[in-house]
């Protein structure tokens, strides 16, 4: 188990600790990741992206709108979910449930605390907070040990130390 507080004084240190935590990451691994409006969850999914090797990655936006957006780019294909705006929805699309799901996958979803329920078994979450203006804590949870250089590869930003 591992939980970290980690320190970014601006957007591209949130960029970058999402692109640390994109070449941690295995095929196969759950990302949840949950802030208020602004916090910089796109920004940190981007930085994920780039860490895969997505070329495209720059152009990356929220799938608020149209739930999912596939990356085929990188090193392996990262889904990017949005559960915003699924708060009244009854159930979440088969393509959206298998995404979670995939064992050679990678799947991010924004607000994904909205539904907790339809969490994979094993999940990292991170948690984006506002300081201020540019500065945001940013709280990874890995309970079940995904990605177990996470601590190492992110020491430059850490506040908090991993709780193992």
């Amino acid at each position: 188990m591992t939980k970290l507080l980690l320190q970014s004084p601006n957007p591209q240190a949130t960029i970058q600790i999402g692109r640390i935590l994109g070449t941690c990451l295995p095929r196969g691994s759950f990302v949840a990741l949950d802030g208020i409006l602004g916090a910089g969850k796109t920004q940190l999914v981007k930085g994920i992206a780039c860490g895969l090797d997505e070329g495209g990655w720059a152009g990356l936006r929220s799938p608020t709108f149209t739930l999912m957006l596939s990356y085929h780019g990188g090193r392996c294909v990262l889904h990017h979910v949005d559960f915003y705006r699924l708060n009244e929805a009854p159930e979440l699309p088969g393509e959206i449930l298998e995404a979670m799901n995939s064992e050679r996958d990678i799947t991010v979803v924004e607000w994904a605390s909205i539904w907790r329920e339809v969490w994979p078994e094993r999940y990292i979450h991170v948690s984006i907070e506002v300081e201020d203006d540019d500065k945001r804590r940013v709280a990874i949870d890995d309970p079940f040990s995904v990605c177990p250089e996470i601590p190492k590869a992110l020491e430059e930003f850490t506040v908090q130390p991993a709780e193992t």
